[in-house]
């Protein structure tokens, strides 16, 4: 790795191997999250942060970073990952469909962030839609596909979310499992 001072304050950062598939690799990660990070044989995080398109939220981005984020934290995201797709095999999605990846990040956030469902199914569909580069319409079209193949193709799509919803709270110990 090299790293140059230009002008004006600005640093450009350039990676250097013979693999040309970890260059695109490393490329595609700063497209899709805009920084990653790279730890060093002492354990230093070190951020690169891909400032090409938005300079302007590159500020953003690097002051969201957390660096007390405890290994803890970690492994609570993992476990409620975990209970989300396992709800969701068993109601028999196919993990592998558009729509389910819509249906498990709208509650993998709601979750992640202890905020309740959004009201209105429109407003999930705007929300996860755009995380997922979806129209409103792409976003609906592919959610109701998914519950169509589920165990739970009769029920309408909102209460759809909310079985879903008390059956990860009951697994994770957040309601009464006999309620």
């Amino acid at each position: 790795m090299e790293n140059r001072v230009l002008n004006h304050g600005a640093v450009e950062m350039s990676v250097v191997c013979s693999d040309l598939s970890l260059l695109e690799s490393i490329n595609l990660l700063l497209r899709q999250k805009g920084v990653i990070a790279v730890e060093d044989e002492y354990g230093v995080l070190h951020y690169i942060v891909d400032g090409r398109n938005d300079r302007k939220a590159v500020a953003g981005k690097v002051t969201a970073i957390d660096p007390s984020r405890s290994a803890e934290q970690d492994k609570e995201e993992a476990y409620l990952e975990l209970c989300i797709k396992t709800v969701l095999r068993e109601y028999g999605f196919d993990m592998s469909l558009m729509g389910t990846m819509l249906i498990f990040q709208s509650i993998f956030t709601c979750f992640k962030r202890n905020i309740p469902l959004p009201s209105t199914m429109k407003s999930l569909y705007c929300e996860t839609g755009i995380y997922l580069g979806l129209s409103i319409e792409q976003a609906e079209r592919n959610v109701r596909y998914a519950i169509s193949k589920s165990s739970l193709k009769k029920m309408r799509s909102r209460a759809v979310m909310r079985c879903i919803q008390s059956r990860i709270e009951r697994r994770m110990g957040l309601r009464d499992p006999l309620n």
